[in-house]
Parts: C-alpha cells; sequence; structure tokens
C-alpha cells in the first residue's frame, strides 16, 4: 500500500502551501477516520484493498504537513534538530508503543471491534484539528498569532 502515497508525496508541491498546514492535517485526519470507518464494513478482501488505496490521502499529506508545520513555527537555527525530534517520535518512538498498543487492542477487540476503536480515535483527532484550526484562525484574526499567514 506504500506504493499508492508515491503519487501523493510527489505531487506535494502542487498543493503544499505556507500556512495551510493545519487545513492539510484536518483533511488527512479526516481520511483515517473514513477509511477506518470502512474497514468496520467492508469483508471482502478486494472491497478491503480498494479502502486501504485511501492511504494516498492519509499518511503522505498528514506527514508532509506536519513537516511543514514544523518548519514553519521553529525558529531557523532548530530546524534541523526539529526535523530529527519529528522523525525519532513520529517513527520511532510512536511507531513502537503504535505496534506493541495496536497489537494488544486487536488481541482484545477481534477485527470489527478494532476497527471501531481506531475510527473513534483518528474521529476525535480530526474534530480535535478541526478545534486547533479554528482557534488559530481565531488567534489570527484577532492578531494574538501574528504573521498574516493563511490556514
Amino acid at each position: 500500500m506504500r506504493s499508492a502515497g508515491v503519487p501523493s508525496s510527489s505531487a506535494s508541491f502542487w498543493w503544499m502551501r505556507s500556512g495551510r498546514e493545519l487545513a492539510l492535517i484536518a483533511f488527512a485526519s479526516f481520511f483515517y477516520f473514513l477509511r477506518f470507518f470502512l474497514s468496520i464494513w467492508v469483508t471482502d478482501p478486494h472491497g478491503m484493498t480498494y479502502v486501504q488505496l485511501m492511504q494516498v490521502f492519509t499518511f503522505p499529506i498528514f506527514y508532509s504537513a506536519a513537516i511543514q508545520y514544523l518548519y514553519r513555527i521553529v525558529p531557523d537555527e532548530w530546524k534541523a534538530t526539529g526535523q530529527t525530534v519529528l522523525a525519532l517520535v513520529f517513527f520511532g518512538v510512536s511507531g513502537i508503543v503504535a505496534s506493541y498498543a495496536g497489537g494488544w487492542l486487536y488481541d482484545r477487540l477481534a477485527g470489527q471491534g478494532f476497527y471501531v476503536a481506531l475510527s473513534a480515535m483518528s474521529l476525535s483527532a480530526f474534530l480535535f484539528s478541526l478545534a486547533l484550526l479554528a482557534a488559530y484562525r481565531r488567534g489570527r484574526a484577532g492578531g494574538a498569532l501574528g504573521g498574516g499567514q493563511a490556514v
């Protein structure tokens, strides 16, 4: 499935604009929710393959937007360190924790219940990203977050 994300990652220079990172994170979060929610109901292996093709709209967009957001909020002299910490957390610590916790959760809930839990977590992440985006826009409109950058 990783190859499905290659076109999205490759084309990111077209849709990635500075200041739009939070909106893209919300967009990717919605597709994570949709992907996991649809996985609850799909029982056919071919259908599940098509659902998993939504990977195009999840990981590559989320990760690209996270890196861009990091570059925007971290001072220039700390950008390399910030990117290293992001990679360590994103691929290291969170990968270990998610693999362990995901395996534990799957053992407890089995297939459909597992996807219900993933759907609930990704829906809460999507709602949180919308709240964060709204708070950022309100703060920017009030002048508190400065910069004049679009979100």
